[in-house]
């Protein structure tokens, strides 16, 4: 920082003590104030919708690996029976392990290619109609917040000035052997810092309510985006999913249907109760 930036910033930190312990009249233009505040409500929840929606395509990605270990878990525990020692098969529904075999190796499978195919399809689009759009909007905010933060500093430049004039005038002449002489300087600077305070003010006036109104003209196609991408997702997953219910045992649709498969697995439990390695009285000794 130069000399001359240094000292503008110890005068500018002195106007706003001076300002809030009312020494100071203070210039408001509630135009300006009102102007601010909704472009400060869109800032904020723009920055937040940008860290949302990054989220958002994350949480797709963990719902889909999510899926894919469960589908490999799966797919593990229905294979377990190729262990099982030839003469205890007549024990086991050979039909119901084959079925749910084939049906848990199609899972992974098709959960597999959802976790790398789908969502490889949809992070491209979605990073280019719905994420880069808003980051390119909200990287304007920067530029913006400085026109902000100028505007408050020619504002307290034009307070002090305005303040050294009224001071300037409450003195008696007789205090200053130029006083005609300073008065005309001291006004001349008055005049010099309105103006540069005034145009960067209406400018921010004029300009503010534009960016604002424009949002909703920006944002409108990455909102279509959003849900066709949301509605690819759900299809896709639905679609695949929905050829494995197909293959589905009949009767087992059937049970699901009349609520009977809490029944069916309360029969199992009662025979898994039933074997002797569960018994109460066994014990590793």
């Amino acid at each position: 920082m130069s000399w001359l930036g240094l000292k503008k910033a110890i005068n500018r930190a002195g106007t706003q003590v001076m300002l809030k312990a009312g020494q100071i009249e203070q210039t408001v233009d509630k135009e300006f104030e009102y102007e601010e505040k909704r472009f400060r409500v869109m800032e904020s929840s723009s920055i937040a919708l940008q860290k949302k929606l990054r989220s958002y395509l994350e949480s797709l990605k963990m719902l889909t690996k999510s899926q894919l270990n469960i589908a490999e878990l799966l797919d593990s525990f229905y294979g377990q029976e190729s262990h099982i020692p030839h003469e205890f098969e007549n024990r086991i529904n050979g039909q119901e392990m084959e079925l749910f075999k084939n049906l848990s190796g199609e899972y992974f499978h098709t959960l597999k290619q959802l976790n790398t195919q789908v969502i490889s399809d949809l992070e491209h689009p979605y990073n280019q109609t719905v994420l880069n759009p808003i980051a390119r909007f909200n990287s304007y905010y920067v530029e913006v917040n400085e026109a902000i933060k100028k505007r408050h500093h020619k504002l307290l430049d034009y307070d002090a000035m305005r303040n050294k004039l009224k001071k300037l005038m409450d003195t008696p002449q007789t205090e200053y052997s130029n006083y005609e002489t300073k008065f005309r300087e001291v006004s001349d600077e008055l005049v010099e810092v309105e103006t540069k305070y005034g145009e960067i003010n209406q400018k921010l006036k004029d300009e503010l309510p534009k960016l604002v109104n424009m949002r909703i003209a920006f944002f409108d196609p990455s909102f279509e985006s959003f849900v066709k991408i949301q509605l690819r997702f759900f299809n896709e997953n639905y679609q695949q999913l929905h050829k494995l219910q197909q293959k589905l045992d009949a009767k087992t649709k059937q049970d699901y249907a009349e609520g009977k498969l809490d029944d069916k697995i309360d029969d199992v439990l009662s025979k898994m109760r039933a074997l002797d390695i569960t018994g109460k009285d066994n014990h590793i000794g």
